[in-house]
């Protein structure tokens, strides 16, 4: 061989060295940055070991040196309590693993490392085999699981302690996939629905809900906890085996993934039937409180009114007593007066004519308010039957001016009345209907001072309904096309507008429009309201009273100082629809014309 085929040669064997080197140290620079031991041993009783990669060191604390030039290392740190373990499941393998080529292995135990600590460690191996097939040694990786074990392991035993909380405890404890579905149920289910686990696990609560409350259930707890709520509660039914349904109140959850994602709804429920029942009767027992507590109080209000009423019965009693007593004994203290006087002889014919007319306009007055008490007792006691007929309004009236100028004449008032021949007839009884008229229009006259005015105008009005009273009842029908307005106006001191609304009471009396001045007698100071209101307070209450009978109404306006207007509405007569009842059963009496 010459010289130039010994380099070549030489160059071929150093570059196939040096290929192994750069082999060598890449693996070496592989296994020794992987997170765990790559290992060979023998197979012998203390696993001998032959080659550790220098991930030893950061597992167990010894060097890879340490533990190859000491014999039986290995089996050394494995922890006592699993030495004997491991050979046994090795020894098995072996039996089980013999051919060449067998896949990897794996087994797991514990090591005592140097510095006394205990590490959980997965060996995954394989067997080699010599030119014979006889297995000679072992391959593998160990890798540190410690701290997977131990959370394993406290994950086993919060699991355990969970679970035996779940079943041992009274109240439902269920987990459930993101569709709602059971996928646990703990055993209190049979107490409480009457279900046992596996009967329920597949199944839907919603199946369960009652129809009232699963919408309910659906969109405030199920579809919130998917949207990330937590910690949510709800109260609902649900039906038992037997069909029955029960108050549950159920504490619901999201229990997420190590990614943070939702894995499943944990539940918690509780039967409160016996609370709902409970709040049912207290919520009946607080309405029944608040019922008694309403009564009591519209009682007491009754009763404060009725006593209120009473005594402005009593009240108006006594003062009414006291006003009949006055309106009696004035006049025959006027008749009697007068009487003495004409006894004596010097009186002349003129001063006794004067007299007698005096005495008898008294004597009127106390008819007219005889009457009027006697009308206001019919009327309360429902024993005036008016009738219904077509009634002039021109001609009642021309009644009304004949009896009523004389007093306006007296007092120097312009009266005026004011006709329409055109006016259709209206419907009513018309002695009651004048009877009415006349109380307004000396209402009007005694309350306006001397040199006033009082006026009567009468209009047509159209009007779509017509009122009824219950002494109207066979009148006719409800619907008419007009009504004839009946207006009384005087320019006398007018009435205060909180006193129009109890005007039509019976004895009531306004109040005074300009400040008392000791003067209390006198018309002149009557119808300029310094004196106390005269009269008993029957007039506009007997009149208000026999216009609603007649099916009229009527209406006041006033002013303070300027005067009054009170208006009269009376339906006009119709051929088609009313009916005629001419019986005079009222009795009227016309009284005396003045």
């Amino acid at each position: 061989m010459n010289y130039g085929e010994q380099m070549m040669k030489e160059t071929e064997r150093y570059e196939v060295e040096y290929r192994l080197r750069e082999r060598e140290r890449f693996l070496r620079t592989l296994i020794g940055n992987l997170p765990g031991v790559v290992y060979r041993c023998r197979i012998d009783e203390k696993f001998t070991s032959e080659f550790l990669s220098d991930g030893c060191q950061e597992l167990t604390g010894y060097t890879a040196e340490e533990l190859v030039q000491t014999r039986a290392a290995w089996d050394k740190i494995i922890h006592p309590d699993d030495r004997e373990r491991i050979r046994t499941e090795i020894r098995a393998l072996m039996k089980d693993n013999a051919a060449f080529g067998t896949p990897p292995l794996e087994i797991a135990y514990r090591i005592v490392a140097r510095d006394d600590s205990i590490k959980h460690v997965r060996d995954r191996f394989r067997f080699i085999n010599d030119s014979a097939g006889k297995i000679i040694a072992l391959e593998g990786f160990i890798a540190d699981i410690t701290a997977r074990t131990l959370a394993d392991e406290r994950a086993r035993v919060t699991e355990s302690r969970y679970r035996l909380l779940a079943e041992n405890m009274c109240d439902l404890v269920c987990l459930h996939d993101l569709d709602g579905l059971y996928t646990y149920v703990s055993p209190s289910s049979f107490a409480l629905l009457e279900y046992r686990p596996p009967e329920l696990v597949g199944t839907s609560p919603f199946d369960l809900i009652h129809s009232e409350e699963i919408n309910c259930v659906r969109e405030d707890m199920h579809e919130r906890l998917l949207k990330g709520e937590t910690d949510l509660t709800i109260d609902y039914r649900m039906r038992k085996k037997s069909g029955e349904y029960v108050w549950v109140e159920t504490m619901a959850q999201i229990l997420t993934g190590e990614d943070g994602k939702p894995t499943q709804l944990l539940t918690v429920s509780r039967d409160i039937s016996k609370r709902k029942i409970a709040e049912q009767e207290r919520a009946e027992a607080q309405e029944e409180i608040a019922r008694f507590y309403f009564n009591e109080q519209t009682a007491r209000a009754e009763a404060e009114a009725a006593h209120k009423e009473a005594d402005t019965a009593n009240r108006a009693k006594d003062e009414f007593l006291q006003l009949i007593s006055h309106e009696f004994r004035t006049p025959l203290t006027t008749i009697k007066t007068l009487a003495r006087i004409m006894q004596r002889e010097d009186e002349s014919i003129e001063e006794r004519n004067e007299y007698l007319e005096t005495i008898a306009a008294e004597c009127d007055r106390q008819i007219d308010m005889i009457l009027n008490l006697l009308d206001v007792a019919r009327i309360e006691e429902g024993s005036i039957d008016l009738h219904s007929e077509p009634v002039d309004v021109n001609r009642m009236l021309r009644s009304c001016d004949k009896i009523e100028r004389y007093a306006a004449n007296a007092r120097g008032q312009t009266f005026n009345v004011e006709y329409d021949e055109t006016l259709p007839k209206v419907r009513g009884d018309e002695k009651a209907m004048r009877r009415a008229l006349c109380s307004i229009i000396e209402n009007a006259i005694k309350y306006t001072p001397f040199g006033g005015a009082v006026s009567i105008t009468t209009e047509l009005v159209q009007t779509k309904k017509r009122s009824e009273s219950p002494a109207q009842k066979t009148f006719a029908e409800n619907n008419i096309a007009a009504e004839v307005a009946i207006k009384i106006s005087d320019t006398g001191r007018g009435i205060h507008a909180e006193d129009i609304p109890r005007l039509f009471r019976k004895f009531y009396r306004g109040k005074k429009t300009v400040p008392h001045d000791h003067t209390t007698d006198g018309t002149p100071d009557d119808a300029m309201g310094r004196a106390e209101t005269p009269g008993v307070g029957l007039g506009l209450y007997l009149a208000k009273r026999l216009i609603s009978e007649l099916g009229g109404r009527i209406e006041a306006e006033s002013e303070v100082g300027r005067g009054t207007c009170f208006t009269i509405f009376f339906a006009v007569w119709n051929d088609k629809l009313d009916r005629l009842d001419t019986i005079d059963e009222y009795g009227f009496d016309e009284g005396t014309v003045r």
